[in-house]
Formats: structure tokens, C-alpha cells, sequence
């Protein structure tokens, strides 16, 4: 593309050639010549003064020297992102049903679908228009999955389970099994009945390895534009909203509400009936305790709560071998005056 197409698409004010080729993107430190990159904050002038790159991507505050043509945008991430998106497109595969694959007399298989080797597609089952499924996956029975997904290899989608349009599921990912519920009678464990559904609304994307478990009696529902990392476990009649980000190895319990978007970082656990408000976000590790009300604003520790809260405990915790080496000064010097008391008397 040229200089002046992707200013137009990014909605910057161009600085330098038209006409210049742009073939890639690639981050700052190796960009060469045909490629672009961008420069986040004015803190990298310098860095960006050395780049080998055709262009950047510079905030509209950006005021240093370049070797190079750049582009002023008021989002420069944003802006390497959507240019990004359109240089280096998802690998397109032309539509085929593989040999070995095993498909239901009767399951519905729209236009232009890729269907890879050993993928399975059971009874009942709808794969919309445009739709890649690779080697691997197998779709259970009465699933539904939408236009223009993306089902990665060896993901499993579990009986009766509902996928919208524009979804990519990762390699491994299982949607719609069995969650953790048991009843204790005496000296055995009986199983809380399995038998809810999972739905996954449209653009959502779900990272390599993760689990959504089907609802016990009722759904477990992921909400429109919500992207989940690698290892991220959502158990039964979790209800997940809009545009939340949930990062690597977090854990929720079951019955959780997520509300619109919240920022989940890694590692963090929730215990069941928790509720996180909108627009909250919640640090690494932090611990959300059973029933927990998480209100707007940042959030961390264990258990959670807000950072400012966090950071002054974490100081007192920090200031502890110093107290410590005080109350030992301290109780000396009573000794001491204990003693001369004694000795005075």
C-alpha cells in the first residue's frame, strides 16, 4: 500500500513521500525498508531517530526529527493495528471438505466452508457461511456456529452448544463440558445434573487451551467482543459481558458475573457468585472471595480491593523489619530503665 492510502485509512496527517511502498509492518527496533512501525509515546524519540523504517506511526504531539516519512495519529497502536490487520490478512483457505472428514447426514454446511482432515461434525449441527474448522476439531451435536469463524485444531464443541458470527477458537480450546458441580450424601459425591448449554456471542476470541463449561440447568454465556487468553478456565453459568479482556491463567468459579468492559489481568481467581461491575479493572493474582461485589475502579491483592488500599498495606508490610528492629531498640532500653529502677529502689 502507499504512504497516502494508509493515512487516509488511519486518519493521520502524513509528513513525508506519497508514493512510498509500503509492504509490512514490523515493531521499531528491526523495521526496514517497505515496512512500518510507530512510536507510542514521545519517550522514544530518540530510538525512533535511529529506525530503518519507510514510516511511523507518531502521536500528534510528536515533535522529533525522523529519518523517515511519518504519520501523526492520535492512537498510534491503534493505528499499526488496523494498518496490520489489512498487510498481513488470517491465512484464507479455499473451501474443501476433506476426505477424512466425518460429517452428519443431516448437519448443515453453509458456502465457502473449510472443513480440514478428521474433523468431526455431528448430528443436527449448522456451520455458517465462510466458516474455517481445521484438522482435528470436533463439533458435537445440534451446535450452531456462525459466519466467518475460525475453529483451530483439536478444539472440541460439546452437544448443544451455540457460537456466533466472527469467533476464533484457539488450538485446544473446549467448549460446553461438564462443570464442576457435586452433592455430598453421606460417604459419596452425586453429580449436580450437566445439562445447560454454552453461548459465545459474536467476535469473541478464546486462547489456546482454555475451557468454557456448559451450564448446569441454565447458560454459561460469553458477550460480544470479549477476549480470552491461553488457560483461562469459565466454569458453569458464569456470565461473561461485553469487551472484557481476561488474561492468561485466571479462574472463575461458578455462577460469576462479569459485567461489561472489565479488564481481568492474569492468574486472578474468583470464587462463585462473585460480581464484577462494569468497567472495573482487576490486578494479576488478586483474589475475588464468594459473593464479592467488585465496584468500578482498579482493583488487586488478596483479597481484592482497591489498589490505593493495596499499595498502603503493601507498605506497612514492607516497613515490618524495620518496625521490627525499633520494638527490639525499644524493649532494650525498657530493660534497661527497668533495671536502673530496681537498682535505684
Amino acid at each position: 500500500m502507499k504512504l497516502e492510502e494508509i493515512a487516509e485509512i488511519a486518519g493521520g496527517n502524513l509528513i513525508g513521500k506519497n508514493e512510498t511502498e509500503i509492504i509490512g509492518v514490523a515493531a521499531l527496533e528491526v523495521a526496514g525498508q517497505g515496512e512500518i512501525s510507530f512510536v507510542e509515546k514521545t519517550d522514544f524519540a530518540a530510538q525512533a531517530g535511529q529506525t530503518k523504517a519507510s514510516c511511523l506511526f507518531v502521536p500528534e504531539t510528536f515533535d522529533a526529527e525522523l529519518p523517515c516519512s511519518f504519520i501523526r495519529v492520535k492512537n498510534p497502536k491503534l493505528a499499526f493495528a488496523k494498518i496490520a490487520e489489512v498487510l498481513h490478512p488470517p491465512k484464507k483457505q479455499p473451501p474443501e471438505i476433506h476426505q477424512s472428514a466425518i460429517i452428519a447426514e443431516d448437519a448443515k454446511i453453509g458456502r465457502d466452508v473449510f472443513i480440514g482432515a478428521f474433523v468431526c461434525v455431528g448430528e443436527s449441527s449448522e456451520i455458517g457461511d465462510g466458516t474455517l474448522i481445521r484438522a482435528g476439531a470436533k463439533i458435537g451435536d445440534n451446535v450452531k456456529i456462525g459466519v466467518n469463524c475460525t475453529i483451530d485444531p483439536n478444539v472440541f464443541i460439546e452437544d448443544n452448544c451455540s457460537i456466533g458470527d466472527n469467533v476464533i477458537l484457539h488450538s485446544g480450546v473446549i467448549i460446553g463440558t461438564d462443570g464442576f458441580g457435586f452433592v455430598r450424601d453421606k460417604d459419596r459425591y452425586v453429580k449436580f445434573p450437566q445439562i445447560g448449554t454454552v453461548v459465545i456471542e459474536n467476535d469473541v476470541e478464546i486462547g489456546a487451551n482454555s475451557c468454557v463449561d456448559r451450564g448446569a440447568l441454565g447458560e454459561t454465556r460469553i458477550g460480544k467482543g470479549t477476549k480470552i487468553d491461553n488457560l483461562v478456565q469459565i466454569a458453569h453459568n458464569v456470565s461473561i459481558g461485553k469487551r472484557v479482556i481476561i488474561a492468561s491463567q485466571t479462574g472463575i468459579s461458578g455462577s460469576t458475573v462479569i459485567e461489561d468492559d472489565c479488564i481481568i489481568g492474569g492468574q486472578v481467581g474468583f470464587g462463585d457468585h462473585a460480581r464484577v461491575l462494569s468497567g472495573a479493572v482487576i490486578g494479576s493474582k488478586a483474589g475475588v472471595l464468594p459473593g464479592k461485589i467488585v465496584r468500578e475502579g482498579v482493583w488487586w491483592g488478596i483479597p481484592v480491593q482497591p489498589l490505593d488500599e493495596y499499595k498502603r498495606q503493601n507498605a506497612h508490610v514492607k516497613s515490618l523489619p524495620r518496625m521490627r528492629e525499633e520494638m527490639k531498640s525499644l524493649k532494650k532500653q525498657i530493660a534497661d530503665l527497668t533495671n536502673r529502677l530496681l537498682e535505684n529502689s
